[in-house]
């Protein structure tokens, strides 16, 4: 294909084909042959780097990406692998996600479950935490920068619009940048915080689950006045099967005063969370044993795990790895987890219940909600055979990571792994010597006794 590139890239890449073309650039499919991916291509308009003043904030919002290209990591921000600038030209190499953007979901035809919506939701807010506690503010939170990625499962994109909040001279800052539908009140009067993406993301909610904005008008200064003094309508009115949490919930998002929204994304966070289990009820028709039968959404799933102090030395983003390398499943009393002399080619986690452990059909022991079982083996060479059997003790929740998806995962969560599986190992040795040594002891004074 002829595609215009900046020089040197023409080289590192085969362009395929073009996807995407608007004001600012030129999006293309391409292959990197040296790591064999797919990837997506943007290269800005030549006219943009022109010394043009109508084109400074199209300038400065392309020299933003590029510079903050490749600092913020984490499993649900868009991926930038290589960025550039150039005498006429700025450039990103990002990785291809094939299902555009979450824009085709906010119409009336295309409404995805409420569940789900609540799935990208938290994995976007969690996202832009991670991002808020590198001093970044996104201010461009809408469904077109919103990639999707697969049921449930959304990464946040394009930071050219972004504010640094420590570390950046303000002379560098990009203002007066941002989609007006789904700017928080205070943008207008140039006021900066961390709670301008939470209502940015409340009204991303509020489409996702309407098919229409929180404030609309037939013009932009009818719209500002709209968000800053209008009524919003309430989205029970045109929702009747949502249920008055989910209400409330967007409520606070969307909030006029900083002082009514969420003040941080951790209480976004923890508000998602409690209000997952009861959106499950009310889908269950208010039959508690129903919503029970669930299994629970990865973003309740990744603040249960995150409780644990077994994952307290994970980050985030590992966090989020491990979960997505998961299966979970609700199971039965006396369900058989894993048997003896079976095949070992996972580890597993009892999230909840109890379960026993038995070998050659004698108890040998108990695990209770919490405990991680089967990682042994992950470390050795060849595939060995399960020394015990464990059954389940009532019902339980259990988690299931295969051994050939920890092998490849990331370096960095290999790692943590391992840490954990080998302190593990180290405390069971130490209260399998203390017993040792319990019994000896026991022993010794059996023995005394005989002897006198």
């Amino acid at each position: 294909m002829n595609a215009v590139l900046p020089a040197g890239l023409e080289h590192r890449y085969e362009i395929r084909q073009e996807i995407g073309r608007g004001a600012t650039g030129v999006v293309y499919l391409g292959h990197d042959a040296y790591h064999s991916r797919d990837v997506a291509i943007k290269v800005a308009h030549a006219h943009i780097f022109q010394d043009d003043p109508q084109n400074a904030l199209t300038r400065k919002a392309w020299l933003n990406e590029v510079h903050l290209a490749g600092s913020l990591k984490h499993p649900y921000i868009v991926e930038v692998f290589d960025a550039g600038v150039g005498p006429n030209t700025a450039w990103l190499v990002m990785e291809y996600l094939p299902h555009g953007t979450l824009e085709p979901f906010s119409r009336p035809d295309r409404l995805k479950p409420v569940g789900e919506v609540l799935e990208i939701i938290y994995k976007c807010a969690s996202a832009l935490d991670y991002a808020c506690r590198n001093g970044i503010i996104h201010r461009d939170i809408k469904p077109a920068n919103l990639q999707y990625v697969g049921p449930g499962e959304a990464k946040v994109g394009d930071f050219g619009a972004a504010y640094w909040t420590r570390g950046n001279d303000d002379a560098t800052q990009v203002m007066d940048i941002g989609s007006l539908a789904y700017m928080a009140p205070e943008l207008f009067r140039q006021w900066v915080t961390p709670q301008a993406d939470i209502y940015a993301l409340g009204a991303v909610l509020f489409r996702l689950l309407t098919a229409r904005l929180p404030f609309e008008a037939d013009n932009q200064a009818a719209l500002m006045f709209a968000i800053i003094n209008g009524e919003r309508p309430r989205l029970t009115d045109m929702r009747a099967d949502l249920p008055p949490e989910l209400e409330e919930f967007v409520d606070r998002m969307l909030a006029r005063s900083l002082e009514d929204r969420f003040p941080n994304w951790n209480e976004v966070l923890k508000a998602l969370t409690g209000l997952l289990p009861q959106l499950r009820k009310a889908e269950a028709g208010g039959d508690s044993r129903l919503a029970e039968a669930h299994k629970p959404a990865q973003s309740e799933l990744f603040d249960r795990l995150r409780q644990l102090d077994l994952f307290a030395d994970l980050n985030d983003a590992q966090l989020w790895e491990l979960l997505r390398i998961s299966r979970w499943y609700q199971l039965e009393h006396h369900t058989r987890l894993i048997a003896e002399g079976a095949p070992a080619k996972s580890c597993y986690m009892l999230l909840e219940g109890d379960a026993r452990v038995l070998q050659q059909g004698k108890l040998i022991g108990f695990m209770g909600p919490g405990t991680l079982f089967g990682e042994l083996a992950f470390a050795e060479r060849l595939p060995t055979t399960r020394s015990a059997t464990v059954v389940a003790e009532g019902s339980v929740m259990v988690g299931k990571w295969p051994y050939s998806a920890l092998h490849a995962a990331s370096p960095e969560l290999q790692t943590k792994m391992l840490q954990i599986f080998f302190r593990l190992a180290a405390e069971r040795l130490k209260k399998a010597d203390e017993q040792y040594l319990h019994l000896y002891r026991q022993h010794l004074q059996v023995t005394q006794v005989n002897t006198e």
